[in-house]
């Protein structure tokens, strides 16, 4: 069974086994209660539902060791606590309250046979609290408060189980369980410990990330070897509609009033400029701050936006993540990203302004750094995934998306390039058929050893691209976006939807060189556990038990060689995304990778991926879930270079997820 499938029925168990106890404890008691004749039938069925409630504990022991095969990570609150309280009160409840109940008499006091079956029933409920409190790693504090919860419910109910008494007991065993929970929550009280990085320290000391930007134009005039070829665009963020050819439509942000916003295609070697204006509506008042570089003074204004080069490696200061990198740019206001494009291949920009929000309504465009030697390709064409509410939908080339089959005619005998780039929050399965084809690039970078693939289907992570080669066929070709046809070459037949396995990216091309050492190591897990974000405690997307901006920050320096070992212990599948760093694969799931380059995935439930990270460009990054939901949900957090301050935060209205 795989370790997804054992996380699964392991969720399922855990509250099999609560109720399994809690019922057999309730049962118990009524029966213990009646007249010894009138409760014999009662106190018979109480003893089949501990042997049920036995056997499904010794169930999810089972299955806690299958998950222990997998990693300490999946097990340990299970192993260190939750277990302990269930598993040593349902053994004395099988010695001492099973036989008794069995007699089908009366045969001992009432506490003496329900006492150990709700200490077990306490222990399976703090076996649900563990999974959903405490999480990995298995905190002093968590641990403690839990403890004393299980430990004051005991005390109260084996006074309560004893001889009655006067009604001052029972405000006696109240107050108990408020000074249990104040303890718990005292001991518990470092839960949201944790901090961001201390660059963001008003008193922080080193090099400001302000200064980590891209290189300024030659100037006019210069000796001819400082001449260079400098591409500027404007973007500008505004209100559209997007009308799609099913009839359907949504009211949108856009860049420069189309969705996606305009392919920006450059060479190798060029010199970006983008300038970014925010036209959205105003709410409620006056924009403060005028043009020029964004200030944070945006009191009363609407909608902010920045644009992050999804992939792109860019000096920090060009990365556009509010109260990291810079302050969102409010309506009114522009700000300027300039940097080199140095390495060829697909990629794409967004906002990171609520990017939750920004990038599903459409403030996202695709960027292609073309190599600055010909391409072998006589066909390239870019294809953005999109959807819009819940209608999936293509752009070719940038043009309007469409949610029916798009059609593209291409001479046989070409040499064709797709670049498909998914926008989406969630992965897409990609199948092309009619042709023999190649995963030329990942996520921008050539793919060494490249292969035929035919009929097999791929997995594309959420912000992933995916550079698919082939010549064209005297028939048909068939792309496929999930179970919908999306893209079909030279119609009007139709070929049949690719139906083989899904390629194992991890093991594809050729083995890449990769680090024999690595100066430090760090652990993602990843998990939904209840946490405090935002202020508040509630159930998050978590970061080794803590939601942003509690996450730890890893603190590396530059020339690092870093190995990062990402464990996914919950039910979501995670396409996790460190900013201005791509990783090479090392193995997933313990099989060993090619060392492919990716700057985005797709770590799925129960999976453990090991990437290592080259510490090659100084400043404070965002890392994230690019599930835009999950980072919104906490799941995000910083990795810093020694050295690097940044003088923004999250305050003045900056919210990177």
């Amino acid at each position: 069974m795989t370790t997804a499938r054992l996380i699964a029925l392991d969720q399922i168990l855990f509250v099999l086994v609560a109720a399994a106890w809690a019922a057999t404890a309730g049962i118990a008691l009524t029966g213990l209660r009646q007249p010894a004749a009138a409760g014999r039938r009662t106190r018979l069925i109480a003893a089949a539902s501990c042997a049920a409630a036995i056997v499904v504990t010794a169930l999810r022991v089972a299955v806690t060791a299958g998950l222990a095969g997998a990693g300490w990570w999946f097990v340990a609150e299970k192993v260190t606590l939750a277990l302990p309280l269930v598993v040593v009160p349902a053994l004395v409840s099988a010695a001492v309250s099973l036989p008794r109940l069995l007699q089908g008499t009366a045969t001992g006091s009432t506490r003496i046979v329900a006492f150990p079956l709700l200490v077990t029933a306490y222990g399976a409920v703090a076996g649900i609290a563990c999974a959903v409190v405490i999480s990995y790693p298995v905190t002093t504090g968590g641990a403690a408060a839990v403890l004393a919860l299980f430990a004051s419910a005991s005390a109260v109910t084996w006074r309560l189980l004893g001889p009655a008494r006067s009604p001052r007991h029972g405000w006696q065993a109240a107050g108990t369980c408020v000074l249990a929970l104040a303890l718990a929550l005292t001991i518990g009280g470092g839960w949201p410990s944790g901090h961001l990085h201390p660059g963001h320290d008003a008193g922080g000391r080193g090099v400001s990330v302000d200064l980590l930007r891209g290189p300024a134009p030659a100037a006019a005039g210069g000796p001819a070897g400082a001449r260079e070829r400098v591409r500027r665009f404007t973007l500008t963020a505004q209100p559209a509609t997007v009308r799609l050819p099913s009839g359907g439509g949504a009211e949108a942000w856009s860049f420069n009033g189309q969705v996606p916003g305009p392919v920006l295609r450059v060479r190798q070697g060029d010199l970006v400029e983008v300038v970014l204006r925010n036209r959205l509506p105003v709410q409620g008042g006056t924009v403060q701050g005028g043009t020029g570089q964004a200030s944070n003074g945006q009191a009363g204004s609407g909608q902010g936006v920045t644009i992050h080069w999804h992939g792109y490696d860019v000096p920090a200061a060009e990365d556009g993540v509010p109260g990291v990198t810079q302050d969102a740019v409010w309506p009114g206001q522009s700000h300027v990203y300039r940097f080199r494009a140095e390495d060829a291949g697909t990629y794409w920009y967004h906002s990171h302004q609520n990017s939750s929000v920004a990038v599903p309504r459409g403030l996202f465009g695709l960027l292609v750094v073309d190599p600055a030697a010909p391409a072998p390709e006589s066909e390239d064409h870019v294809l953005a995934l999109h959807t819009f509410g819940s209608r999936p939908t293509l752009s070719v080339d940038g043009a309007a998306p469409s949610d029916l089959l798009t059609r593209l005619t291409l001479a046989p005998g070409a040499r064709t390039r797709l670049r498909v780039v998914n926008t989406d929050t969630r992965p897409v399965v990609l199948g092309l058929s009619g042709v023999p084809y190649r995963i030329a690039a990942v996520d921008g970078g050539d793919v060494p050893g490249a292969t035929d693939l035919d009929g097999a289907r791929l997995h594309l992570a959420a912000g992933g691209r995916y550079d698919l080669t082939f010549t064209v066929p005297s028939g048909p070709v068939l792309l496929t976006t999930g179970d919908r046809p999306a893209l079909l070459v030279n119609g009007p037949a139709t070929p049949p939807p690719a139906a083989g396995p899904i390629v194992d990216i991890t093991r594809y091309g050729s083995a890449a060189a990769l680090p024999a050492r690595f100066d430090r190591e760090t652990t993602w897990v990843l998990d939904k556990t209840l946490a405090v974000s935002g202020g508040l405690p509630r159930l998050a997307q978590t970061v080794n038990g803590k939601a942003w901006p509690n996450i730890p920050t890893p603190v590396v320096r530059q020339g690092q060689t870093v190995r990062i070992r990402v464990v996914n212990r919950g039910t979501d599948t995670h396409p996790m995304h460190p900013h201005g760093h791509h990783v090479r694969i090392l193995s997933r799931n313990g099989v060993p990778a090619t060392g492919l380059a990716m700057d985005t995935f797709d770590v799925a439930p129960g999976e453990v991926w090991e990437v290592v990270l080259v510490a090659d460009n100084p400043g404070v990054w965002m890392s994230h879930c690019h599930d835009l939901a999950h980072a919104a949900q906490g799941m995000e957090f910083h990795l810093a270079y020694e050295g690097v301050t940044t003088p923004y935060d999250m305050t003045g209205g900056n919210h990177p997820a």
